[in-house]
């Protein structure tokens, strides 16, 4: 992991917490549960923290191109 990749991590609210399952550092943070108000505490490694970030790109450019190029009802002009 570089130090960019650190900082983004740190940047997202997680903290290192924890040394388990041999040498590898589990990064957590407290999210609250949509419609409630309670939280949980949601640990990850440093690569599945990237991974998802990586998957949440690449879902948000699959729907930006499928939109882009929905095919336009029939009362639809483009404009």
């Amino acid at each position: 992991m570089t130090d960019a990749q650190l900082k983004q991590i740190l940047r997202k609210g997680y903290t290192p917490e924890s040394q388990a399952r041999g040498n590898e550092v589990y990064y957590c943070r407290v999210e609250r549960e949509l419609g409630t108000r309670f939280e949980r505490k949601l640990c990850k490694t440093a690569a599945h923290i990237l991974q998802d970030e990586e998957w949440g790109k690449e879902a948000t450019t699959d729907v930006e191109r499928n939109n882009g190029n929905k095919a336009l009802g029939p009362h639809e002009s483009g404009k």
